[in-house]
């Protein structure tokens, strides 16, 4: 069993999304920009917008959201593979405009929408052994006990979600890029007795864009969320969250715009950490 090299995979992600900027935004920045299009065309179509006494309209609107969403996870992929295969060493160079739609997208874009599916198998697995652990717990009629049980039923499953997370994902990427084909096993084996050094990993190659991120989106925001806390108390749960979906529709440009802006930054960091991840866990493993 390997270890992984939480220094090194961390100055290796930083080396890469740094001094490979360019080539990242050259291998990105067209599909990136479709999704952004595609993040704001339901605004601009008035799907958000669309009134609830209105069932066909709101069956075209969904329709549309899953047409949206299907292309945006194939567009992920796109930039999956691109990057990937540059801080894996398979693709060399740098980029200007870069665009591919291959069996390699395809099969990262499946291996994508495999791991939502599992992900939220298990989470819904988790909510309904929490609500049967309240139920059992209430039919004792003690209050406490119930509550204690409940939130050990909730933190055990939140737990398992995250290792889940963590190991299933962190080197899906480069073993669907190297080895061609998906396996969930495989990244389950390779990441044994790895998951806090990925979690440091992690961590430290996705904090600074988020800090930098949310600090951005609070100066654009904040005071209209800060605005909402005084009427908080005297709305319903529906209510604010109309409100605080109302602050986001006005800004949804510049927000969009700002997480385009991020995008090298955070695609490259945590790409080239889980390709660097996979090669100090499986040396010698096959490439494309």
């Amino acid at each position: 069993m390997n270890k992984l090299p939480v220094a090194d995979t961390i100055r290796f992600a930083y080396r890469f999304a740094f001094g490979e900027l360019g080539t990242v935004i050259g291998l990105i920045w067209a599909p990136m920009l479709a999704i952004a299009i595609l993040r704001f065309l339901p605004y601009g179509l008035g799907d958000y917008a669309v009134s609830p006494d209105n069932p066909a309209a709101q069956g075209e609107a969904a329709l549309r959201s899953l047409l949206f969403a299907a292309l945006s996870i194939l567009l992920y992929a796109c930039v999956n593979v691109a990057v990937t295969r540059q801080a894996l060493g398979l693709r060399k160079g740098g980029a200007v405009f870069y665009f591919s739609l291959g069996l390699a997208e395809f099969r990262m874009a499946g291996a994508m929408v495999i791991l939502g599916v599992i992900l939220g198998v298990l989470a819904i697995l988790f909510v309904i052994g929490a609500v049967a652990a309240i139920a059992a717990g209430a039919a004792f009629g003690d209050k406490v006990a119930t509550a204690l049980v409940a939130l050990t039923a909730l933190t055990v499953g939140a737990c398992v979600l995250l290792v889940c997370v963590v190991r299933l994902g962190f080197l899906l990427a480069p073993i669907t890029v190297a080895e061609n084909r998906i396996s969930f096993e495989r990244g389950w084996m390779l990441t044994k007795g790895n998951f806090w050094r990925i979690s440091a990993v992690l961590f430290a190659v996705t904090l600074p864009v988020f800090a930098v991120e949310f600090a951005a989106l609070a100066s654009l925001m904040g005071r209209e969320f800060l605005a909402l806390v005084p009427a908080a108390a005297h709305l319903s749960q529906e209510a604010i969250a109309a409100r605080m979906q109302a602050i986001i529709d006005r800004h949804i440009s510049i927000v969009i715009g700002v997480n385009l802006i991020v995008a090298p930054f955070s695609l490259g960091l945590t790409l080239a950490a889980s390709a660097a991840g996979y090669k100090a866990l499986s040396p010698g493993a096959p490439q494309a």
